[in-house]
């Protein structure tokens, strides 16, 4: 059975909360079989995609006006690093730009230098009237050299000229690149100020919210009651995911890169795996506080799975690494690349947030071993 086309199903079962589009495998022969397996599969996963609905549904107004505001706020932070990753190339492209002009000033002074030497040599060579220096010559082989003189200081002052002619059309084509370019980085930095000025607009609307959430879930037995909820939803996530990758694992998985594995984003460790969150509940992974904004990066190879908000862990992302294996990266401020792209290690993949409730920004980084959170740190050098 195809391993994307499951993944698709099993995701798209689990609610309007998974919005993902993955490439649909090609057909095999084996046709029918499969399609009656995925029937089986949607019939297995009604009672759950009806279970997480009512959740959803259960979600106050807050948390409502929470998810949406965080979704915006991840709109407008992907189209602000959008146009950053514009500016930088337009500011390069007129760094060049800058350069081509003073190489050809620089040599639009060479040829006006090289034109004068020869007017001044024509001159010389001028200074008696050339009809009359042919008729004055009674030596044939001197008057040959006379007009071999003539004709190529004639040519060589012809080809300068066409020379200094092309190099000011270069200049000016390079002058009205350069102002293109220019009134195309005012109107992209008129852009950039425009996207930071409402992305600061929502995050201090975020930050109410997040003030007005923690209010109304003060309370201990609230707040014990709302983390098993959240750990339950995330553990069907991945049971589907995990469900719908176990037939034909494409990746390697992580077993050979235990403890050589980079941190994906610099900063303090805030939470360690295993402490203590409420009574009964423990961190199944670790929160690294970092700037917002601040790049976080695949730990290695992999292909994106989710990518969408979840309660308790704002804008999750999970990345499949194969064999089981499975790192997961929560509180993002926005998702840089497509549901189902392959990542490489090292490959920026979302920016540092506070979405989820979180008063501060940090990175929730978790890993899973066939369905099982395992301690990150020994993972990680």
């Amino acid at each position: 059975m195809r391993r994307w086309a499951l993944l698709l199903v099993c995701l798209a079962l689990l609610g309007p909360t998974v919005a993902v589009a993955l490439p649909v495998a090609a057909a095999s022969n084996d046709q029918a079989a499969t399609e009656a397996q995925l029937k089986a599969i949607a019939e297995a996963l009604k009672k759950r995609e009806a279970a997480i609905g009512e959740r959803n549904r259960k979600l106050s107004s807050t948390e409502q006006e929470l998810q949406q505001l965080e979704r915006k706020i991840s709109a407008v932070a992907a189209d602000l690093n959008s146009t950053e990753r514009q500016l930088a190339a337009t500011r390069t492209r007129l760094t060049e730009l800058s350069q081509q002009q003073r190489q050809l000033e620089q040599q639009q002074q060479q040829q006006l230098q090289l034109l004068a030497q020869q007017l001044d040599r024509a001159y010389r060579i001028g200074q008696h009237d050339f009809l009359k220096l042919i008729l004055s010559q009674q030596d044939p082989s001197q008057l040959e050299r006379m007009l071999g003189y003539y004709g190529y200081f004639n040519r060589a002052r012809m080809a300068e000229l066409d020379s200094l002619r092309q190099i000011e059309q270069d200049l000016a084509a390079v002058l009205a690149s350069t102002a293109e370019q220019q009134q195309q980085l005012q109107q992209q930095l008129t852009t950039e100020q425009r996207q930071q000025q409402l992305l600061q607009e929502q995050q201090r609307g975020q930050k109410a919210l997040i003030v007005r959430l923690q209010r109304e879930q003060s309370a201990d037995q609230q707040q014990l009651q709302k983390l098993r909820r959240d750990q339950e939803e995330l553990e069907q996530v991945l049971a589907a995911i995990i469900a719908a990758l176990r037939d034909e694992p494409r990746l390697l998985g992580l077993s050979k890169q235990k403890g050589r594995l980079s941190w994906p984003v610099p900063g303090r460790v805030q939470r360690l795996f295993g402490s203590q969150r409420s009574s009964g509940v423990s961190w199944k992974g670790v929160m690294i506080e970092a700037a917002a904004g601040t790049p976080i990066t695949a730990v290695a190879d992999g292909r994106i799975l989710f990518a969408n908000w979840m309660r308790g862990f704002g804008l999750l992302l999970v990345v499949d690494h194969g064999d089981g294996y499975l790192t997961l990266y929560g509180h993002t401020q926005t998702v840089i690349p497509a549901v189902g792209s392959t990542v490489r290690k090292g490959e920026t993949i979302a920016l540092v947030g506070q979405s989820g409730g979180q008063t501060t920004p940090a990175l929730y980084f978790e890993l899973r071993v066939n369905g099982k959170a395992v301690n990150p740190t020994q993972w990680l050098r």
